[in-house]
């Protein structure tokens, strides 16, 4: 019997093993060009400039006003966190690209040690924090070491959840200090990126159904939080902070939920680990809250594709519910051993839940790994010379330049004059586009830059009705490098 336990033990740190190697074949690439000047995305070069506001490196406020060019609809936390970082390594970019690549682990951490609280068995939390890494890695590919505050937020929140829980097979350890301080750092995370919301929701509706000496608790340190934050934040920055957090201009298609189902489905071989909750019995109701965990989770990430610019980042709460509720099945099943699991062996269960699972990943691998080498390693190997010779060309126009990358005018120094994207959606609600018309106009701008020439055609001119209005006063257009430069 002892013999045959080890060689189940054995099988398992096998398992893990390959796991983790299959982990670093998937984060190598973005970890060898995590330096290099290539953007895979506007929001890098976006959250670079108001790191550098929010260390006071730039004359622009954090919160530029209502009437400008430049957004910011983001809490400012992520911005003093990254900034802080990138003031000692002398590049944001990079700083944010390395934060979030850790708060993605940290994610998969948290995810292995609430299984553990749980009640499950360490072959399970191991399970757990693999199965968020690897679906980010294939899923959402393009937030893996990305300049964005996503995972930060979400490894906060994430925090809060572990402290509440403390060690939850005994209930009465869910003391009130500990609902509490869960309270404060959800909200610290909120200030990091404040879509997280279906944990901190289904927190609260399970706390009042089981105790609600502990969700007065948790509610006071919310309240606490949010009242010394966001008095510090608005004696800081004003009513702008409010207009730029609250008061955003954004389109709203309905057919977007369609992209959030389609998401989600792809998370739905882990999905079917929760109809384990009931099975496992877990203490102080703690399914119910995992199961409302898994639902909000799933209905955000849908009514967040509704709106225009939103990725897979509206996923993140979405895979790590899901994947919190598969580490517990498999550690159901292991505990089962050879026993039955309704008219199954549980071997046999296990192993069909395994491969539910890892199913949408074993079914992308043989197109994407090859895709995933190409794009992040050879493409940016390939392209980074016409980068660089963008950036140089940037850095040498008299004046201010708007790139629709950011990053290009990021690393060539110049300050941030147009946010394309968001600008773009301001217009488009509003119907006023004076002030790219008055600049144009003045040519206050020096130059305009559109996107990498390497991307989709539809990319390169992607904001139509803001070039539209360029064209009629800048004429002249040269390759250089990775983009189009246009010039009066």
């Amino acid at each position: 019997m002892i013999s045959k336990i080890k060689e189940i033990k054995n099988n398992h740190l096998i398992w893990i093993f390959v796991g983790i190697i299959f982990v670093f074949v998937l984060l190598l690439p973005h970890v060898v060009f995590i330096a290099s000047h290539v953007s895979l995305s506007s929001n890098e070069g976006w959250n670079a400039y108001l790191a550098r506001s929010a260390m006071g490196l730039d004359h622009a406020p954090l919160y530029p006003p209502s009437d400008q060019m430049v957004f910011n609809n983001y809490p400012p936390s992520s911005f003093y966190i990254v900034g802080l970082f990138g003031w000692l390594l002398g590049d944001m970019i990079l700083a944010g690209r390395i934060i979030s690549l850790l708060a993605l682990l940290a994610c998969a951490c948290t995810v292995g040690r609430l299984v553990l609280i749980l009640g499950g068995a360490r072959a399970g939390a191991w399970f757990a924090g693999l199965l968020v890494v690897i679906y980010s890695a294939v899923c959402y590919s393009d937030y893996v070491a990305m300049d964005d505050p996503q995972w930060l937020g979400q490894a906060i929140v994430m925090l809060g959840f572990v402290v509440l829980l403390g060690n939850g097979r005994e209930p009465g350890r869910i003391t009130t200090w500990r609902s509490f301080g869960a309270g404060c750092l959800m909200v610290a995370g909120l200030t990091v990126k404040h879509n997280i919301l279906a944990l901190p929701v289904a927190t609260l509706v399970w706390l009042l159904l089981v105790d609600w000496r502990r969700a007065m608790s948790w509610l006071s340190g919310c309240l606490l939080a949010t009242c010394v934050l966001g008095g510090v934040f608005y004696a800081a920055f004003g009513p702008d902070f409010i207009h730029g957090v609250f008061g955003h201009k954004r389109v709203f298609y309905l057919h977007g939920m369609l992209k959030g189902v389609g998401n989600t489905l792809g998370l739905s071989g882990m999905a079917v680990s929760c109809m384990f909750l009931r099975r496992m019995r877990l203490p102080c109701r703690f399914g119910l809250l995992l199961g409302l965990f898994v639902f909000l989770s799933i209905a955000s990430a849908i009514v967040q594709r509704m709106g225009m610019g939103v990725s897979h980042n509206s996923c993140f709460e979405a895979l790590v519910a899901v994947a919190l509720c598969a580490g517990l099945a498999v550690s159901y099943l292991l505990g089962k051993g050879d026993g039955p699991v309704g008219r199954l062996p549980a071997r046999t269960v296990l192993a069909g839940v395994v491969g539910l699972n890892l199913l949408p990943v074993v079914v992308s691998l043989p197109g994407y790994l090859p895709y995933l080498y190409r794009t992040t390693a050879v493409d940016i190997a390939r392209h980074e010379g016409a980068w660089n010779e963008t950036i140089t060309a940037v850095h040498d126009i008299d004046g201010s330049v708007a790139c629709e990358t950011l990053a290009l005018c990021y690393w060539a120094h110049k300050p941030a004059v147009i946010d394309f994207f968001n600008y773009s959606q301001h217009v488009a609600v509003t119907h006023d586009a004076t002030a790219l018309e008055r600049a144009v106009n003045r040519h206050a701008i020096a130059a305009f830059v559109s996107s990498s020439r390497f991307g989709a055609a539809a990319d390169v001119w992607e904001f139509s009705e803001l070039w539209r209005i360029v064209r009629t006063r800048y004429t002249h257009v040269r390759l250089q490098g990775a983009a189009y430069i246009v010039t009066p």
